[in-house]
């Protein structure tokens, strides 16, 4: 079995093993691109990396450019450098901020996932679920523990709520709660930390993002 230890966990990696299943598919959300970027975004705010401008419509500052040396993070700070200055609603959207295949790739070099190109997609099924176990058992305890829950569970944790998806994806790790009380579960929860606000900013404009796509396609199919 690969050591599928070595590399740092990050928001967005741990989201996406949530989001892909053992087969390697990834379509639990149909908005799963702009809710890696959220992630992203919320865990270069807690580095301090940029920031986020007050007011209703927040926009992105970028204040360090140094690389994290993490390849998922390296690639979104350098595309929000590039769109520095932009609300964060129009770049949780934008082409650059698509992580997937950064993501995947840095999972299969450590043995986690392989890379299985077909006709028309890329898909990314498991070889070593250590890592997904581990992620899986712990936010199994915050939820069941909130004392025990930290900011990066909160932010996995409420990005799959705010999907509407957090029951589909850990209903078998906490088969006791039922889809409300898993949600009660996680709107509970109270992680401490200067930079809960802003994460917290970033969720609802990531959730509102995908909201505003849902109502465009539904729109374009009833009037086409």
């Amino acid at each position: 079995m690969s050591d599928a230890t070595s590399a740092p966990s990050t928001i967005p990696g741990e989201l996406f093993l949530l989001l892909t299943t053992d087969s390697g598919r990834q379509d639990s959300t149909s908005y799963r691109r702009q809710a890696l970027a959220g992630a992203a975004i919320a865990e270069l705010v807690l580095r301090e990396k940029i920031a986020l401008t007050e007011g209703r419509n927040p926009k992105v500052q970028v204040r360090d450019t140094v690389p994290t040396d993490l390849p998922t993070l390296d690639q979104a700070l350098g595309a929000l450098a590039d769109l520095d200055g932009k609300a964060v609603k129009s770049v949780i959207g934008h082409r650059s901020m698509d992580l997937t295949e950064v993501i995947g790739e840095s999972f299969a070099a450590d043995g986690v996932v392989q890379r299985k190109d077909g006709w028309f997609t890329t898909t990314w099924p498991t070889h070593d679920d250590t890592v997904e176990t581990a992620l899986r058992a712990r936010l199994a305890r915050a939820v069941r523990e909130p004392q025990q829950a930290s900011l990066q569970d909160g932010i996995l944790l409420e990005l799959l709520r705010g999907l509407g998806i957090a029951h589909r994806i850990l209903k078998d790790d906490v088969p006791e709660m039922g889809r409300r009380d898993l949600e009660k579960a996680i709107a509970a929860l109270k992680v401490e930390s200067p930079e809960a606000k802003a994460v917290k900013r970033i969720i609802d404009e990531a959730m509102t993002a995908v909201i505003v796509a849902t109502t465009a396609v539904s729109t374009t199919t009833i009037t086409t």
